[in-house]
C-alpha cells in the first residue's frame, strides 16, 4: 500500500512554508508516514496571495486554480508512490474554501476534506459576494448534485472546524458546508450526534455505528486563526484543539481503528 497524502493549502497573506511551520503538518506526516503537498499562489494570480475560489471558473473543475492543483496531485501520486484511495485535501479561510470546491468537483481524486474557517459552497461569484459569504450572508448551492450521482462520494469524509469568535469568515459557514456535503454523501441534513465539549460542541453525521462521515466542531473562544497551530507560523490560534492532530486521526487512524474492528 502507498502512502497516503494530504494536500494543504494555505490562507491569505500566507505562503507554503507560513503554512507549513503554522500547521506542523511535516511533524505529523512523519508519525503517520504521510506525504504533504503545499500547493502555493502565485502573487500575480491574487495580490494577497488569496486562493481566488469565489471565481465561478475556480468553483468548477477545469477551473484555472482546480485544474492546476489537480495536474500536481497527480503527478505527486505517481512520483511518490500515494495510494489513491487515500487522498485529502484541506486548508484554512481562502484555502479551506478552494478544499471544499476540489472535493466537490473531484470526489474520484479526494477521499476527505477538512476545512478551518471555510466559505459555503457556491456561495459567491466576485469580491464583493466573496465578503458577503465570508460574512454569512449568502447561502450556498448544491452544484454538485446537478453533476453526480451520489455514488460518486461513497467513500468520501469531511471535517468543518470553526472558531465561534471568527469575525473575517462568519462560523455559520461550517454548519452550511457540513449540510452541503451531507446532501451530497446522501445524508440528513440533521447530524446523529451532538457533543459539548470543554471547549466547545463537536456534531458528527454518521453511516452505521462506527463510521462519522462528517465532523463539525465548533470550537470557543478561537478567532480566524489555525486551531492547536504552531506560533512559527501566521493566523494561529496555539491554545485551542489541534486540528492537524484532529485531522489525520479522523482520515488515518480512525479509518483504520474501523477496519480492523470490521476484518
Amino acid at each position: 500500500m502507498g502512502a497516503p497524502l494530504l494536500v494543504a493549502l494555505h490562507g491569505c497573506r500566507q505562503d507554503a512554508e507560513d503554512f507549513a511551520h503554522g500547521t506542523r503538518f511535516d511533524v505529523f506526516a512523519e508519525r503517520y508516514g504521510a506525504v504533504i503537498l503545499y500547493p502555493e499562489q502565485d502573487e500575480r494570480a491574487n495580490g494577497h496571495r488569496c486562493w481566488n475560489w469565489f471565481l465561478p471558473e475556480n468553483q468548477q473543475r477545469d477551473g484555472s486554480e482546480v485544474r492546476e492543483i489537480l495536474d500536481v496531485v497527480e503527478r505527486t501520486i505517481v512520483e511518490q508512490a500515494v495510494d489513491r484511495g487515500r487522498v485529502f485535501v484541506t486548508g484554512l479561510s481562502a484555502g479551506a474554501s478552494l478544499a471544499a470546491v476540489l472535493a466537490e468537483q473531484a470526489p474520484d481524486v479526494f477521499s476527505g476534506v477538512a476545512s478551518m474557517a471555510g466559505v459555503a459552497l457556491h456561495a459567491a461569484h466576485d469580491v464583493d459576494s466573496a465578503y458577503a459569504a465570508m460574512r454569512g450572508e449568502r447561502e450556498g448551492n448544491d452544484v454538485a448534485l446537478e453533476r453526480h450521482f451520489r455514488g460518486a462520494f461513497r467513500r468520501s469524509r469531511a471535517m468543518f472546524w470553526t472558531g465561534t469568535n471568527d469575525r473575517r469568515v462568519a462560523p455559520g459557514n461550517a454548519r452550511r458546508l457540513a449540510e452541503q456535503f451531507a446532501r451530497l454523501y446522501g445524508l440528513d441534513t440533521q447530524p446523529n450526534e451532538e457533543e459539548a465539549l470543554a471547549d466547545g460542541r463537536r456534531l458528527r453525521w454518521r453511516t452505521g455505528r462506527d463510521r462519522a462521515r462528517i465532523e463539525l466542531r465548533e470550537i470557543t473562544g478561537i478567532g480566524h486563526a489555525w486551531s492547536g497551530g504552531s506560533l512559527r507560523g501566521s493566523y494561529t490560534a496555539p491554545s485551542g484543539p489541534s486540528f492537524s492532530d484532529a485531522i489525520f486521526r479522523f482520515f488515518l487512524q480512525e479509518e483504520a481503528e474501523v477496519m480492523q474492528r470490521c476484518g
